[in-house]
């Protein structure tokens, strides 16, 4: 028997008629056009993510909830270069 995933939301576990349509949708995730005329389970990245019922709800009301945060990368990319930049300044020979 396959392991099924825990809400994503709430870490509850899935109803049945939830976690049917994750495994179904995850399925056939090499199809998009199928994957389109039966997608239930919010996504991520063209991904389904699984949740529960109540917290699917949630999720339609305030679609971000899901969303990964776009200026997390930007602010890592940043704070990277920035480190980048002060060892190569200690580190280069002065002469």
């Amino acid at each position: 028997m396959t392991k099924l995933p825990r809400c994503a939301c709430c870490d509850g576990t899935l109803e049945p008629a939830q976690q049917l349509r994750f495994l179904v949708e995850t399925d056939t995730l090499d199809d998009p056009a199928h994957l389109a005329r039966i997608r239930l389970m919010p996504s991520v990245n063209g991904r389904p993510v699984p949740v529960c019922c109540a917290c699917q709800e949630r999720v339609q009301g305030q679609p971000a909830l899901l969303r990964k945060p776009r200026a997390a990368g930007m602010f890592g990319l940043i704070g990277a270069l920035s480190v980048g930049l002060l060892l190569s300044s200690l580190f280069t020979s002065r002469g």
